[in-house]
């Protein structure tokens, strides 16, 4: 048998950590999971099939592992089989109990991250799962026109100096600026075409051509305005928006599952702002004197 040396009592206690924390990162999301729906995040004893120090280990979790672990065998499930699952659930508990005596919840990243993700779902859940009626998707989705509305297509023509020279950058800018055609101000110039094809195109394809940031001035243009000198990895560039078309925002029912879905996103975020907000109203929270102020005043 080994002699336990100095650092060995620190190994074993770092290995007991990670063990509570694992442990703890299951509970806790076990937990928080098997408290939606019920009251607050008390789990009641009426149905419980077993309870550790009074916390209640329900049924329903119970027939969950069950259900789980028979997925899992190709044989019958044993009355041994159940009553592992049954003391798997209880270590869980008891493992959720002590990470929380060790105060794992806030001095473990890995710990405080996963408590705080089932949190958020927990806080989020009921508004999540909750399906709208149709009048109330369709007025959600005519408020929105642009919600699902496609990318506009684009016309542009790009020029660039790859000389950087600044005699010619200037002429060009001060030609636009006099208001001279694109063209002839990039001929006289001596600047060279980028090719970026001659067709309506979104600006996220313009950008693979020219680089965001044309594909960014373009979008911003009206048709038959210029932008530039723009810096594109150090070369000077300039871009002229010829034509504009707006993208078509499609008909309600060829989208409906899709603004359903983001009806059901932002019903989740205002769900999770309020309970943040009511846990705040309850809670003590005071900041340092150099501590930022708020963004929305006292």
């Amino acid at each position: 048998m080994a002699e336990a040396g100095p650092g060995n009592g620190d190994a074993a206690s770092r290995r007991t950590r990670t063990l509570l924390a694992i442990g703890a990162i299951v509970g806790l999301s076990a937990a928080l999971w098997g408290a939606l729906g019920q009251p607050g995040l008390r789990r009641q004893q009426a149905d419980a099939v077993a309870t550790v120090d009074g916390v209640a280990i329900a049924r329903a979790d119970y027939e969950r592992a069950l259900g789980a672990l028979a997925a899992d065998k190709r044989s019958p499930l044993t009355l041994a089989d159940e009553r592992r699952a049954l003391d798997r659930l209880i270590d869980e508990e008891l493992l959720v109990r002590r990470g929380l005596d060790l105060n794992l919840g806030t001095s473990d990243l890995a710990v405080r991250k996963s408590l705080v993700e089932a949190m958020v779902q927990f806080a989020s859940a009921e508004a999540a799962g909750r399906d709208p009626d149709e009048q109330e998707l369709r007025r959600f989705y005519a408020e929105r026109p642009d919600l699902l509305q496609a990318a506009p297509g684009l016309r542009v023509k790009v020029v660039n100096f790859p000389s950087r020279n600044a005699a010619q950058v200037a002429a060009m800018r001060d030609a636009l600026r006099s208001g001279r055609d694109f063209d002839a101000a990039a001929l006289a110039a001596g600047a060279e075409t980028v090719v970026v094809p001659d067709v309506l195109l979104p600006a996220a394809r313009i950008a693979g051509y020219a680089g965001p940031t044309v594909g960014d001035a373009a979008l911003a243009l009206a048709p038959g305005d210029a932008a530039g000198p723009l810096d594109v990895a150090g070369v000077p560039t300039f871009v002229q928006l010829r034509e504009r078309r707006e993208g078509v925002v499609p008909p309600f029912d060829q989208v409906r599952d899709l603004v359903a879905e983001e009806w059901r996103r932002r019903q989740a975020e205002a769900a999770l702002a309020q309970y943040l907000a009511q846990l705040r109203r309850h809670s003590r929270i005071r900041y340092a004197a150099d501590a930022p102020p708020s963004v929305d005043g006292p």
